[in-house]
């Protein structure tokens, strides 16, 4: 009996060490499972961390794409696609379950990369706005000068006009003592009333520039009411791009030499009225002489 008691005995103790120590296996674990738990959410909180920094880097650096200009359509090119690696890899990012170091690593080594290219399209597009710069430089130095030279040349231009037209007044006819009178058929001054014909007579003095040859003189006669005296309906004649009305004309033979005197002669057609007439003559395009008398 004492025996068997003995036996019992041992085995109870036996079964309590083994429940301790089962016990204590199972504390061990349970501690060891926490521990893990707690290590797993701070690994899972610093990816996460890992994660948003990455996004916002990710975000910069396409708002730092985006501030890049350029007027390079082929780098324009370039840097669309790259903004789209940025828009890609945030898509997977936000995907992601914050669960592997692995791949934050991999978003790491990429968006490194997208970084070190960004660094080269700013060198790229540095260097080519202090191209454009210099170019732009030299294009307004190089207006500038056309613009100096078109200033230039417009200024010979009228110097030449003006010398022109100083040689051509130079080389005009011009008439002087320049009278009008009204004549009898005996070539004797009368009254308007009766009056034959009126003669316009005038000196063409020496003028060594004057072209030499025929010279054609028109003579323009202005009655008292601003009417002009023509010669007839298809007398007319080139002043200054315009079409004038003349009264008498006469072809002269000019040689450069003083002719004295020259005279004009209008057939009194019955328009006479009494009062002041003006007398202009013209020639080759210029007026060479003007005067004024009465008619009483």
């Amino acid at each position: 009996m004492e025996e068997n008691k003995l036996i019992e005995n041992k085995k109870d103790k036996t079964l309590v060490m083994i429940i301790a120590g089962l016990s204590i296996v199972l504390v061990v674990l349970f501690i060891f499972f926490l521990v893990e738990k707690s290590n797993n959410r701070k690994h899972v909180a610093a990816i996460h961390q890992e994660k948003e920094l990455l996004e916002q880097e990710l975000t910069d650096l396409s708002s730092n794409y985006d501030n890049l200009k350029t007027t390079n359509d082929t780098l324009n090119e370039k840097l669309s696609a790259e903004q789209e690696k940025i828009a890609t890899l945030l898509d997977e990012m936000k995907k992601f379950r914050d669960n592997s170091y692995a791949e934050i690593n991999r978003y790491k080594k990429e968006i490194g990369t997208l970084k070190t290219v960004l660094r080269s399209y700013v060198v790229q597009i540095d260097s080519l706005n202090q191209l454009n710069q210099k170019l732009t430089a030299e294009n307004t130095q190089v207006k500038q000068q056309i613009s100096w030279v078109r200033e230039r040349n417009n200024k010979l231009e009228k110097e030449q006009k003006n010398m022109k037209e100083v040689i051509a007044r130079a080389g005009a006819l011009t008439a002087e003592n320049f009278v009008v009178v009204p004549i009898n058929k005996k070539g004797k001054e009368t009254s308007w009333k009766k009056c034959f014909q009126l003669r316009a007579d005038f000196v063409i003095p020496k003028n060594i520039t004057a072209k030499r040859g025929p010279r054609m003189i028109y003579l323009r006669i202005t009655r008292p009411d601003s009417k002009v005296i023509a010669f007839s309906d298809k007398s007319f004649f080139k002043y200054q791009n315009a079409s004038l009305t003349y009264s008498a004309k006469r072809e002269i033979e000019y040689e450069g030499e003083r002719l004295d005197p020259v005279s004009i002669y209008w057939p009194n057609d019955g328009s006479l009225v009494k009062g002041k007439y003006t007398a202009e003559l013209f020639s080759d395009n210029e007026n060479i002489g003007s005067t004024e008398f009465f008619l009483k």
